[in-house]
């Protein structure tokens, strides 16, 4: 069973990470799942939009960044309502609201990115130092296959901060925190996103104003369409830790490889990392790598991995962290666009039984050779291929009668550039 219990550093949780993970799902007349980031999880404030059958503006949207629209289908980007109804356009779910009220109300947007959505939580007496944490509901409204593969998914930011003695405004431990891009679904879905983040000891200064603020990551383009409700913001008297705390995730392309960086701040029983990648907007995840621990750690730790397989465009990243008693939880998400700066190749199994398949990379569209050598230096096989410009996969599919034993692969592009030599082992 995996661990549902938010830290003030592992930024974000999100129901659509991946299909492992719905316990945490919402659909949009059925409870399924866990309802606090922490225990005894009590709200301060809670904006769930109120109820009718007019659609209406709201204060704490920001009016520069969305435009309110009175009547007629959500088209542009950069408009929102407040509305009963998901269904703002014809391509979009027919939904209610999460909180379930009669003809309740939610906030609806065609998004066009940028701060949208600010709320400050005024508290007389002041916040105390420690926990807390900020929530939402939110749904991609998209029906399943709208906008194709190139369809834009919604990713959306949390920031909670403080006003400070000199009124400006410091963020949290644990903020600000990103979603994962929200998939379609073939049917209505919420989802409840957010963290668990900490207010510091500011001596003797009283907090009085605490802010939450909400980012739309993805600019206009088609696709980018979402709806919210039930916006939280809660303490958590008893504590919010976990085993792990993520102090940060990071991806970086190098060369035609992305790094991936994480750091703990500290580790209590941690048993391994496995990062994992997506590369189809978080809807399916493979292994990229795994990473042992000592166990536990009381100091920051840093870490690294590389892939060496990445596609061009967007690869998703995220870490597993797994118990000793094997519960896990996952870390934000990040993402990194692939630019193909030079052609390569990577051979995908070594050893190989029969068919040798290939991930290549382009900086365009052309055709490649591949011969394959006995240790003599003799060519036993060879093949050419065209391919498009970015990534593709295909499979050298002669070498299958060989007898076993070790051979050299060298791959050239069109100009003989060598794309790949390396040695390959024969099941």
């Amino acid at each position: 069973m995996q661990k549902m219990t938010a830290s003030p550093r592992s930024k974000f949780f999100c129901a659509l990470v991946s299909l492992s993970m719905l316990s945490l799902v919402f659909t949009s007349n059925s409870l399924q799942a866990q309802n606090s980031f922490c225990p005894n999880e009590t709200p301060l404030f809670t904006e769930n939009f109120g109820s009718g059958t007019t659609f209406t503006s709201h204060p704490d949207v920001e009016k520069t960044v969305l435009e309110f629209q009175a009547s007629g289908p959500l088209t542009n980007e950069g408009v929102y309502r407040i509305a009963n109804s998901t269904l703002q356009k014809p391509e979009w779910h027919s939904s209610k609201d999460h909180t379930g009220n009669t003809n309740g109300k939610m906030l609806v947007v065609n998004g066009n990115g940028f701060t949208f959505y600010s709320h400050t939580v005024n508290s007389p007496t002041g916040f105390t130092a420690g926990f807390y944490s900020a929530s939402l509901y939110l749904m991609n409204v998209n029906k399943l296959g709208t906008c194709g593969e190139k369809a834009l998914l919604p990713i959306i930011s949390f920031t909670v901060e403080y006003q400070a003695e000199n009124g400006s405004w410091v963020l949290l431990d644990g903020a600000p925190v990103t979603t994962p891009p929200v998939v379609q679904t073939a049917t209505p879905t919420w989802i409840r996103v957010g963290g668990v983040f900490t207010l510091p000891l500011t001596g003797s200064f009283l907090v009085k104003n605490i802010r939450v603020t909400l980012k739309d990551g993805i600019t206009g383009g088609c696709g980018n369409d979402y709806a919210l409700d039930d916006i939280t913001f809660s303490t958590c008297p008893s504590g919010g830790p976990v085993p792990v705390q993520f102090l940060g995730v990071a991806a970086k392309q190098i060369g035609n490889r992305v790094n991936i960086n994480w750091s703990t701040a500290s580790e209590t029983n941690n048993k391994y990392f496995d990062v994992e990648k997506s590369i189809d907007g978080g809807f399916n995840w493979s292994l990229v790598a795994t990473t042992k621990t000592g166990g536990n750690s009381a100091v920051v730790k840093k870490y690294e991995a590389v892939d060496a397989r990445p596609v061009a465009g967007l690869n998703f990243y995220r870490i597993k962290q797994v118990d000793i008693d094997g519960q896990y939880k996952y870390s934000v998400t990040v993402n990194v666009k692939l630019t193909v700066d030079r052609s390569s190749a990577f051979v995908l199994s070594n050893p190989f039984a029969t068919d040798i398949p290939v991930e290549l990379l382009s900086t365009k569209n052309q055709s490649v050779s591949l011969a394959l050598y006995d240790l003599t230096g003799k060519s036993v096989a060879s093949d050419r291929w065209s391919i498009a410009k970015g990534s593709s996969r295909k499979s050298m599919e002669n070498a299958g009668n060989l007898q076993r034993g070790m051979y050299i692969l060298v791959i050239k592009d069109q100009n003989g550039e060598t794309l790949y030599n390396g040695k390959l082992i024969k099941q």
